[in-house]
């Protein structure tokens, strides 16, 4: 497991800034956000990551997360 901290990611939904842990197993990469912010009209909003909508989101672009980190 590693601490990741993203500052500012471009993706097919939009710019995100993004902290967590990635589970770097064999075949099995995971990700657990421990903070997940999006690029509004008016600077930074921060995620609810209980939220329904937020975690599909993040599941949405999961693969552009993985690929920036690897």
């Amino acid at each position: 497991m590693e601490n990741f901290k993203i500052s500012r990611i471009h993706t097919k939904s939009g710019i995100f800034r993004l902290t967590g842990v990635i589970n770097d197993e064999i075949d099995l990469k995971s990700i657990r956000y421990i903070s997940a912010e999006y690029m509004g009209t008016d600077g930074w909003c921060e995620l609810d990551l209980q939220s329904e909508h937020t975690q599909s989101l993040l599941r949405s672009i999961q693969i552009e997360v993985l690929q920036h980190l690897s």
